[in-house]
């Protein structure tokens, strides 16, 4: 006896030990733990993995460059604030990421939200029609509201992390976050059309405020710039042609797409300086773009109260596109990423970044799905890719300064594509689930007629509602079995399957089916309510051998020699009321 007491108790203390040894970590596990740069980059495979992290950096960074600027002049803020923003968050996020393939930096819908929140807190008095007072008060530059709203969404972030609230994203589904990016995208949209046109028109904020934008840019044709349009016209075909044609017979050759974004650039700026366009034709240019970086400063927290709202719902934003593009390809490639430590990185590179003039970034799902296809492997591609923004910092900035902005609009509108063929999701989402076709239809239609960040909230909203509506209200299957051989199944026997668990809030829908499917064995034919789907006969019922429990003897015939059979294989769980139902049937 006494053996075997401590040949039971040596296990026990083993394991104890072994799960406090695991949870006194040493510091140094501690700091690659929280620095995943340190777990791979000393088992970097030089011969295997540089080339493509070499390809792929110098890819992705000459599309930093004309996306940065575009995506800036969407957030509202000077056009070299997109390159620094991609090339601090994104050198940042290379030493704290689990993501391996994603391209950290400017993104539309961020940009989008970012450019809403500064029109409401610090209007341009000569950019927005009606009250122009700004409620960060007198003397508040752009600088000053984009750096402090990136410390407050880095801040969020953080928090987000130590409170381990990873799993929220999964309330995030893919219908919701499908409905609200097509809905931004039509923000997005509408929002650059004016440059397209040449003509420059008050913004508007609230509730219709997209309606109002359309209804201005109408009035406004007859006054359009035919200079621009045309340039415009012209670069939409480029870009869209281009990808759609000749992307696709360069990928037979190369991994590498041509950089299609930076050619138009170039081109633009040739034409605008050959041409004199801004002068002669009147375009919108770039004007100045500093060379070099300004000197860091603290962010003004005092704006901080002011933009808690905004800054919770970007950094949700801006959280969900890494993580939903890190999954992607991590599960492509066959690698884990970290939800927690996700919300750690993103938090410190915005932290870290908001002593700049940056604004809140994410990842980029053109310059993502890129970059994992000119073959990168490792975070290591950002050294290559920073390297080249900061080339265009520190030298070439300047000579971008004669871009014509319509030019920019056209790269805006053409990285939409994508979002607007989503709506080809709604046939699928109506035969899966009108739960799912409900929750894209109403992210998409209040993120058009509100705005974004609302829009968001009610998305979000209506989705945990959603839960709440499958549970209380959820699908029934009445399945009938009379065609079956009585030596397999008894005659007349039904099977009715609920498909939920049983509890609480749907007990008495759960009593009231059962009881309509009693009622209705009266008639010669036996048949299901009319809200019960008719489905396909259970495999398990039909093919198998008929057992001990499904016999005539045992089965208790309703009225007319009909019987039932209640499946509750797909009750997760049952609570005390359920349990009390089931007895009661």
């Amino acid at each position: 006896m006494v053996y075997e007491a401590n040949s039971t108790d040596e296990p026990t203390k083993h394991a104890k030990n072994k799960d406090k040894n695991e949870k006194r970590k040493s510091p140094l596990r501690i700091i690659t733990s929280f620095m995943p740069i340190l777990q791979w980059l000393p088992n970097y495979k030089w011969k295997e993995y540089f080339h493509g992290d070499l390809i792929a950096g110098l890819t992705v960074g000459i599309m930093h460059v004309p996306q940065g600027m575009a995506y800036a002049s969407l957030a509202g803020v000077p056009p070299v604030y997109g390159m620094y923003s991609s090339f601090f968050a994104s050198t940042v996020y290379m030493f704290f990421g689990t993501a391996m393939h994603i391209s950290i930096g400017v993104f539309a819908v961020a940009s989008l939200m970012v450019g809403a929140c500064k029109l409401r807190m610090l209007p341009d008095h000569d950019d927005i029609s009606g009250n122009s007072t700004s409620i960060l008060g007198e003397g508040v530059g752009v600088m000053e509201f984009t750096s402090a709203l990136t410390l407050v969404v880095g801040v969020v972030q953080i928090i987000f992390g130590v409170l381990r609230l990873g799993f929220l994203t999964t309330y995030l589904s893919d219908p919701l976050v499908s409905g609200f990016t097509t809905g931004s995208a039509a923000h997005v949209m509408v929002s650059q059309l004016n440059k397209v046109l040449g003509v420059k028109l008050p913004r508007h904020e609230g509730m219709g405020m997209l309606v109002r934008m359309v209804r201005d840019l109408i009035l406004s044709i007859g006054s359009a710039n035919i200079t621009a349009v045309i340039i415009s016209v012209a670069g939409i075909l480029f870009l869209d042609l281009g990808r759609t044609y000749i992307n696709p017979r360069v990928k037979r050759f190369s991994p590498v797409p041509p950089p299609l974004e930076l050619i138009l650039v170039i081109i633009g700026v040739i034409l605008s300086v050959t041409l004199d366009l801004h002068e002669r034709y009147h375009i919108a240019i770039v004007n100045t773009i500093p060379r070099g970086f300004p000197m860091p400063a603290v962010p003004n927290t005092s704006l901080v109260p002011h933009l808690i709202t905004d800054g919770i719902a970007i950094a949700v934003i801006c959280y969900m596109f890494v993580m939903s593009m890190g999954k992607l390809f991590a599960k492509k490639h066959k690698y884990k990423t970290d939800a927690t430590q996700e919300f750690y990185a993103v938090g410190i590179m915005s932290i870290a970044s908001s002593f700049f003039p940056v604004y809140p970034v994410g990842a980029s799902l053109s310059r993502s799905s890129v970059c994992e296809m000119s073959g990168a492997n490792t975070q290591l591609y950002t050294i290559f890719s920073s390297t080249l923004l900061l080339t265009v910092i520190l030298v070439l900035g300047p000579f971008l300064e004669p871009l014509p902005m319509c030019i920019l609009a056209c790269i805006v509108i053409v990285s939409l594509k994508s979002l607007f063929l989503q709506v080809k999701e709604l046939p699928r989402y109506w035969r899966i689930s009108k739960y799912d076709f409900a929750i894209w239809l109403v992210a998409c239609l209040t993120t058009i007629f509100m705005d974004v960040t609302k829009g968001l909230i009610i998305s979000i909203v209506f989705a945990l509602l959603t839960i709440v509506l499958r549970e209380q209200w959820p699908k029934f299957t009445a399945t009938h079995v009379d065609e079956i051989p009585p030596q397999h199944v008894p005659e007349g026997v039904s099977v009715l399957k609920f498909e939920s668990p049983l509890h609480f809030a749907n007990v008495t829908l759960f009593i009231d089916k059962i009881s309509d499917l009693i009622a209705s064995s009266n008639a010669e034919d036996f048949s299901s309510p009319p809200d019960c789907e008719l489905g396909p006969v259970p495999k398990d019922i039909a093919s198998s051998p008929q057992k001990p429990g499904l016999t005539n003897s045992n089965v208790p015939a309703l009225l007319s020699g009909k019987a039932i059979i209640v499946d509750c294989s797909a009750m997760a769980y049952v609570d005390s009321m359920g349990l009390d139902a089931l007895k009661e049937v």
